[in-house]
């Protein structure tokens, strides 16, 4: 079993300074935190049969009992054996590496201020004028007796230097750790066997240093976590030239508005989230990467001075300075991680503006990318993924860096358990500030590594950190003795004062009220008008602000929860796991949140909680301030450029057929100008063109006077081929010549004439459809023709006043009346005569009826030849005479500029009011993120104000407590060294926890020999219980009385033992 390196050294103490009345029985209603104490040796009588399966007396009948120390094996063992040896331990008050232990009368070469001072190894005992006896064992006696330069007494008059200070009821041997239940030690890194064989099975004949095997490492520093970041960065830099480019082929409409505003910040701030752990890795266990493994090489060697690795605390600093430090130190992983989280930030504020939308005067919304943007986020992805090279090259060893994690307080003490070097050159310290620590370790160099024992070794593995080289003798440097009685230096970063929380909850109130008045008075409704410059100002500096704000809660948050525990320490005193073995660091926040509820540390609850809902500020200010359309409307006028006038001239020459085929044969029909179906317009223009609005992709709504052709028309019925032989007269021919519609044994008939014999003549159209056989029917109707005037509210393409074809016209009816304009509109049919003329399956149809059937007005051969189709026949033909009429009121013949003076008087009478609705530009205030951001700044502003009113303020520190030196300053001096089991570096929190969990601990001064010490220390240990004052008494007067009952302390690390005690005779927990 391995043996605490504390207890390795027993020495003597000067007989002619100790009194009789000092070596009394163990008093239990006395503290302990101060003094050294030793096992009362009781009587081994012959153990009973119902005596306790639990006594531990049959182990100290052994030859060797196993709670004795090893028998000397470096002195005579045919000396005289002192039956007692007072130990003192190496970081006891008065220990041999302790600055305030006196200097040694015995001029012992094991003296730490001896030239040849060297360390000692198991069974091992500094030189003394006593000899020590191998044949019995000094312990198992029931007295003791005082240790003299020639013999031995049974009494001394001096008092001893150990107990001169006592209440004169002091144990006379050191105390040392006992646990009610066996630690779970398989840290102990041996075989089953004891041996030195390590767990590769291959013996070691003798004790080697190797490096850190199957140990801790930080997983996010991982190399398979870093090159997961390095393909994120890779493929988000690619991904963004691939949609520029499919942007730039053709318009996108911005129909998913919210993908494009959340999409880049939401994705930017959860990968700074993300690389923020791996940037708190870096920062915390730097130091112990770069001491992992011994130097190969004289630059290796002078990365693992004292300055560069166990005085270094990262996380205490800001970025700035942490990469400054960083590249000074040549810590790649530093420098690289915290870059990188400042490059995420960046990112995160330049991902609000890489999109942005265009409104068109329309309304119409077009996705754009600002190409520098785009530009500039790609090549800081491609940074970022350079950054991360070398991170992977210095990535911790898959071995690990240490035999167990760190990060608490705790786990930094057990690692340090096998390092009394490293840790004697601090005490003394605890109250002194960082740079008399950095004095005591000047010029080292430092490494850990794992004592691998040999084959005759007993112990297992120990995790130790050793000094390579250099530095000053143990006794060396400043210990501050020269400071008044109980000085302490003073430690308090801004961070966790309250000025610093009152600006952090004043702002939050000024950004909740500024929130709210720009949205009062700009930010909604028309908006502001900016440039596309100024846009980018607006949607910069709220990101910028609160990415600068979620800055200070972050760093609020990160020193509160790395000194919460000592700040704890210094105002009360608790249990080992809400303190020594309590951290907040290297996890994640609601983890975090969760942890500090439980403790009821109430001000790192709502301190994380702000920083939590700081990272979450900056994504809903992506869109707060947005370019947005604004409808605007315009009031115009049109005046009319030209007018209709009658004419008897025929107006076969105002259609061709290319008219036509446009305006009938096409689905789609394309209009001439001022044209639309069966109306026919003036032409307009603008009196003024307004410039507070855009002329192009705007619409004009204006009401205008149309003139339309109508029929008036009446329809009759022949049946029983009593059409047939009807004779009629073609349009534009004379009424003299008439021919037999049903000619040349025709089965079909369709034509448009102007008179017919056998028919009235009180109309100047016929249209005659039917079949011509025997027993057919045939249809006429009758119509005259006429011009109306009718207002039509249509809408115009402001740019050029073309009619919008996508708005349909809509006719006001009952505006419907007569115009004063003739024209004979039939007159045109002539040009429909060449329509089809070659199509034989259209025989017995005039152009008229040929143009009619294969038109888009849906009226084929079948629909026309059938009677009960008679009225959709009539209105086709209605439309298609009202089609033609239009484009013939459309030619020159008919309509007129307005050239006279009288003309244009008369017409600027009737200007016509128009309306222009149209968008603008504007910047805008989103409603939405207003009122989220308002509620998340709320709820910081409460949680602000409640850790004002719960954080644990506690004493001023007398350092920055989270470097491994300034833990183990504060450790130095405390007994909690005594009380580590071995393998203790091995162990977890929760065995180390069940160690311990009748100890209490405070961070202040504390009663020692020779003085007070200030650090970390048990204040009470709850396993002890109080003895009976008779008990006391009689303990006192009676030192030849048998032993009484109560808890006696095993001397043997890791072994716990009563010695004769039942069980029942104290109180378990």
């Amino acid at each position: 079993m391995a043996q605490s390196w504390n207890n390795l050294a027993l020495h003597g103490v000067d007989p002619s300074r100790n009194r009789q009345s000092d070596l009394l029985p163990y008093d239990e209603t006395l503290s302990s935190s101060r003094h050294s104490f030793a096992r009362w040796p009781s009587p081994q009588p012959s153990q009973p049969a119902s005596q306790p399966s639990t006594s531990t007396a049959h182990l100290l009948n052994n030859q060797r009992p196993l709670l004795s120390p090893p028998p000397p094996s470096h002195q005579n063992s045919s000396g005289s054996l002192s039956q007692i040896i007072v130990p003192v331990g190496p970081l006891s008050p008065r220990g041999p590496l302790s600055p305030l232990s006196p200097a040694s009368t015995l001029q012992s070469p094991r003296s730490p201020y001896s030239p040849g001072f060297q360390p000692l190894h198991r069974g091992q005992f500094p030189l003394s004028p006593v000899t020590a006896s191998t044949s019995s064992d000094p312990f198992a006696t029931p007295r003791t007796t005082i240790v003299t330069g020639t013999g031995t007494t049974a009494s001394g008059s001096a008092s001893s230097p150990r107990t001169r200070n006592s209440h004169g009821n002091l144990d006379a041997m050191l105390e040392q750790p006992y646990f009610d239940s066996p630690p779970t030690t398989g840290g102990l890194r041996a075989t089953g066997n004891g041996t030195g064989t390590p767990r590769g099975g291959m013996e070691v004949e003798e004790p080697a240093e190797v490096g850190v095997r199957d140990g801790w490492r930080p997983a996010w520093l991982g190399h398979r976590v870093v090159g997961a970041f390095l393909g994120v960065f890779t493929v988000l830099a690619v991904v963004g030239e691939v949609v520029n480019w499919m942007i730039s082929q053709k318009d996108w409409e911005s129909s998913v508005q919210g993908l494009w505003t959340f999409g880049p910040v939401v994705v930017t701030s959860i990968l700074a989230m993300l690389w923020a752990r791996v940037e708190a890795q870096a920062l915390l266990y730097t130091p112990w990467i770069i001491l992992e493994g011994r130097p190969v090489s004289g630059e290796e060697t002078r990365r693992k001075q004292a300055r560069r690795t166990v005085l270094l605390d990262y996380a205490a600093m800001g970025s700035f300075k942490a990469i400054t430090k960083g590249f000074r130190n040549r810590h790649h992983l530093v420098a690289a991680s915290v870059s990188a989280s400042l490059i995420l930030r960046a990112q995160v504020v330049l991902s609000t503006g890489v999109f942005h939308t265009v409104v068109e005067a329309d309304g119409t919304k077009y996705l754009r990318i600002r190409i520098g943007m785009l530009h500039a986020m790609a090549g800081l992805f491609c940074l970022l993924g350079g950054l991360l090279l070398p991170m992977l090259y210095h990535a911790p060893s898959k071995h690990g860096i240490t035999a167990r994690d760190p990060t608490s307080l705790a786990g930094t003490a057990a690692l340090l358990a096998s390092s009394r070097h490293f840790v004697a050159r601090l005490n003394g310290t605890g109250s002194a500030p960082l740079e008399v620590v950095a004095a005591k370790l000047t010029g080292s160099w430092y490494t850990t590594e794992l004592h691998q024992p040999g084959r005759k070794d007993g112990d297992g593995e120990r995790f130790q950190l050793k000094q390579l080289s250099g530095g000053l003798p143990v006794s060396a440097g400043n210990d501050g003795s020269n400071q008044s009685a109980e000085w302490v230096a003073q430690y308090r970063p801004w961070t966790i004062g309250a000025t610093a929380q009152v600006v952090g909850v004043a702002a939050c109130a000024i950004l909740l009220a500024g929130l709210w008045v720009i949205y009062a008075l700009r930010g909604s409704g028309e908006g502001l008008k900016v440039s596309d410059s100024l846009f980018l100002v607006w949607t910069f500096i709220p990101t910028l602000i609160f990415t600068a704000f979620m800055v200070l809660w972050n760093r609020i948050d990160i020193d509160s929860r790395r000194l919460a525990p000592f700040l704890k320490l210094t105002v009360n005193k608790y249990r080992f796991k809400e303190c020594l073995g309590l951290t907040y660091m290297n996890e994640f926040g609601l983890i975090t949140a969760g942890k500090a509820m439980n403790q009821k540390d109430w001000g790192v609850v709502f301190k994380k909680a702000m920083a939590m809902l700081g990272w979450i500020m900056p994504i809903f200010t992506a869109g707060l301030f947005a370019i947005t359309e604004v409808a605007q409307t315009a009031n115009l006028h049109l005046e009319p450029q030209t007018q209709f006038v009658s004419t008897t001239k025929s107006l076969k020459s105002a259609l061709d057929t290319d008219v036509v085929e446009r305006v009938l044969i096409r689905e789609t029909p394309s209009y001439p100008r001022w044209t639309y179906e069966g109306w026919a317009f003036p032409e307009l223009a603008l009196t003024d063109k307004a410039k507070e609005w855009p002329l192009p992709n705007t619409a004009l709504t204006a009401k205008v006077t149309a003139l339309q052709p109508v029929l008036d028309c009446e329809t009759i019925t022949l049946t029983e081929g009593g059409g047939a032989d009807l004779k009629c007269s073609a349009i534009g021919g004379s009424s003299s010549e008439k021919t037999a519609i049903c000619s040349n044994g025709t089965s079909n008939v369709g034509v448009a004439v102007s008179s017919c014999s056998g028919l009235a003549s009180d109309y100047n159209i016929n249209y005659i459809w039917g079949d011509c056989s025997d027993d057919g029917t045939i249809s006429v109707m009758r119509c005259n023709e006429s011009i109306s005037q009718i207002d039509v509210s249509t809408t115009f393409h402001t740019e050029y006043l073309t009619i919008d074809t996508d708005a349909i016209p809509l006719a006001d009816t009952s505006s419907q009346r007569d115009s004063d304009v003739e024209v004979d509109i039939s007159s045109t049919y002539v040009a429909l005569d060449e329509m089809f003329a070659d199509n034989s399956t259209l025989e017995g149809l005039d152009g008229f009826f040929r143009t009619l059937v294969l038109s888009r007005l849906d009226m084929r051969l079948e629909r026309l030849l059938a009677i009960e189709r008679q009225n959709a026949v009539g209105v086709s033909i209605r439309l298609q005479h009202g089609i033609v009429g239009a484009q013939a009121l459309n030619s020159d013949i008919v309509r007129r500029s307005i050239s006279s003076s009288k003309l244009r008087a008369r017409a600027g009478d009737s200007l016509i009011d128009a309306t222009v609705d149209y968008y603008i530009s504007r910047l805008t205030q989103s409603r939405l993120q207003t009122v989220v951001l308002a509620v998340l700044l709320s709820i910081t502003l409460i949680f602000g104000v409640l850790a004002l009113r719960t954080t644990h303020r506690g004493a001023p520190l007398p350092k920055d407590p989270c470097s491994i030196a300034a833990q183990a300053s504060l450790l130095a001096d405390s007994t909690l060294w005594w009380r580590l089991p071995p393998g203790a570096a091995w162990m977890d929190d929760e065995d180390l926890a069940r160690c311990l969990r009748r100890k209490t601990f405070r961070l202040g001064w504390h009663n020692a020999v020779g003085g007070r010490v200030y650090g970390i220390g048990i204040v009470q240990d709850e396993g002890k219980s109080e003895r009976p004052a008779a008990e006391l008494s009689t303990s006192r007067t009676n030192t030849n009385s048998e032993l009484l009952s109560g808890r006696y302390i095993s001397m043997a690390p890791g072994l716990y033992s009563y010695g004769d005690i039942p069980v029942g005779a104290y109180e378990k927990e």
